[in-house]
């Protein structure tokens, strides 16, 4: 299973930029790859596209995989493909470290039945071959909590300051995996409570954090510096839940749908379940007692996007999941020995797999379609009537502010696509006043893949009939380009 996962990932990665689900956060990724490799390879002042007329250094996490795939640049040239095969290795080496702990935590069938589960999981066709950071994470996550289940069972100080090291390059990688140390601490009170009195413990803690500390403190100075951000730290928008957001529906119902789908693809679900009253009955494993209760901390403290704008982030329920399913899948297979034939059993358990693997499938059969769309076409005819270093203001359909709270609005969509640089234009941002002020900084361009922003008879519908020039049309090209002019 996990080579035909590898294979179809390869493939996978080098097929055109999915655009099932999101590609939001790809483009970012990618777009930042490309001005490491056109700008310099500073890995400390990461550029993003949509940072108007200045640099666009940009507050974010430290950009591990853009900077390798820029690097990888030089010798195989600018592909997305290359990115996108550094993320593949990367979902192998946290294969390999999940492997390591399923194996030392579970009996030989579970780890086995545990590994397919993984491995099979469309969340790891998703995001296994993505342009995003998430399967960098989640390979510095799973190494961490192996180093830490190899520390807790040998004793050895060089498996601690493994799992330090490791969990702090996860947390540069997306601070979102800080959670993790809710998870080690739980785990040590299960299984080593003793060890709270060792020194060397919170010497370890601290040293992980502190390069982590140190890039949030540089990357709130870029924001502060040059205003643009992922609201990693400081500005932008915030992940973070309220009493709104716990006391909704959406809340519970968006956090089990992107579950049920991307994480257990629907055939793992009763199988979990069946594996997680078995790891109740038995009383084991601990990991399972550590993690599952942080993780509900970790979905509930990032309530704002766990519940439906992040689905990514849910990738660090991967382990768990594909743990309480080898469990419960052991805990059949036992059952039905000597009540069937092995023929039977190896009929079913082939059945079982592929039964898991479907949800993947389709997710790779999925990235076969052109589902680029409008802004696809917004894209090719932008790169048609600019040149390179031409500024635009491209529109968005996000918001600038979402139930209340300021919102990373900034789409890198088309900006990407066309290689083009300039302002983002949040929904409720499309007046006179606004465009005028980005054409003041340099813009040249306005670019309008949803008409209804712009009605005709609106304030910036009139102001652009004597301050721009119409290039392209919805009605007739697919999408509306203004060539814009100084008053």
């Amino acid at each position: 299973m996990v080579g035909i996962v590898t294979a179809l990932s390869a493939v996978r990665a080098v097929l055109p930029m999915p655009w099932l689900g999101d590609i939001w956060r790809p483009a970012d990724t990618a777009s930042i790859a490309h001005n490491f490799f056109v700008g310099g390879m500073n890995l400390f002042y990461p550029q993003i596209d949509w940072g108007g007329a200045g640099p666009g250094y940009v507050e974010a996490e430290l950009q591990i995989l853009p900077w390798i795939s820029a690097a990888l640049y030089f010798v195989f040239g600018e592909h997305a493909w290359v990115g996108r095969l550094v993320s593949v290795a990367f979902m192998l080496l946290g294969t390999a470290a999940f492997w390591g702990l399923a194996r030392r935590v579970l009996p030989a069938d579970a780890s086995r039945w545990a590994l397919i589960a993984f491995a099979a999981s469309p969340a790891l066709m998703t995001w296994g071959n993505a342009f995003m950071p998430d399967a960098t994470v989640l390979s510095f996550y799973l190494l961490t909590l192996l180093s830490f289940q190899r520390w807790l069972v040998e004793d050895r100080p060089i498996w601690l300051a493994s799992a330090a090291a490791a969990a702090s390059v996860a947390a540069l990688a997306k601070p979102t995996s800080l959670h993790v140390f809710l998870i080690l601490l739980i785990w040590l009170l299960i299984s080593a409570r003793d060890r709270l009195r060792r020194p060397s413990l919170y010497a370890a803690g601290v040293a992980a954090l502190l390069l982590p500390a140190l890039w949030l403190w540089h990357a709130r100075n870029l924001y502060l510096t040059y205003g643009n951000t992922f609201g990693l730290a400081s500005g932008g928008d915030s992940k973070f839940g309220n009493i709104s957001y716990w006391t909704s529906k959406l809340f519970y119902t968006g956090n089990l749908t992107i579950e049920t789908l991307l994480i257990f693809g629907v055939t793992g679900v009763p199988l979990a379940l069946l594996g997680a009253w078995l790891a109740w009955r038995r009383r084991g494993p601990a990991i399972l007692a550590a993690a599952i209760p942080a993780l509900v901390v970790f979905y509930a403290a990032v309530a704002r996007y766990s519940e439906e704008e992040g689905p990514q982030y849910h990738i660090f329920s991967l382990p768990v999941a594909a743990i309480l399913t080898g469990i419960g899948l052991a805990g059949a297979a036992q059952w039905l020995r000597g009540r069937s034939s092995v023929k039977l059993r190896a009929g079913l358990a082939a059945v079982v797999a592929l039964a898991l693997f479907a949800s993947s499938a389709n997710v790779f059969a999925q990235s076969f379609l052109d589902r680029s769309g409008v802004a696809g076409r917004c894209s090719e005819l932008l790169t048609q009537v600019s040149a390179p270093s031409d500024l635009a203001v491209i529109s968005t359909t996000s918001l600038s502010t979402d139930r209340g709270l300021p919102n990373n609005f900034q789409d890198p969509t088309i900006f990407y696509l066309s290689d083009r640089k300039g302002w983002s234009l949040a929904a409720d941002q499309h007046q006179p006043g606004t465009v005028q002020a980005y054409t003041q900084q340099g813009a040249k361009y306005l670019v309008v893949s949803e008409p209804a922003l712009v009605p005709v008879d609106g304030p910036l519908a009139l102001w652009l009939l004597s301050n721009a020039r119409h290039l392209r049309s919805a009605a007739t090209d697919g999408c509306d380009i203004w060539a814009l002019r100084l008053a």
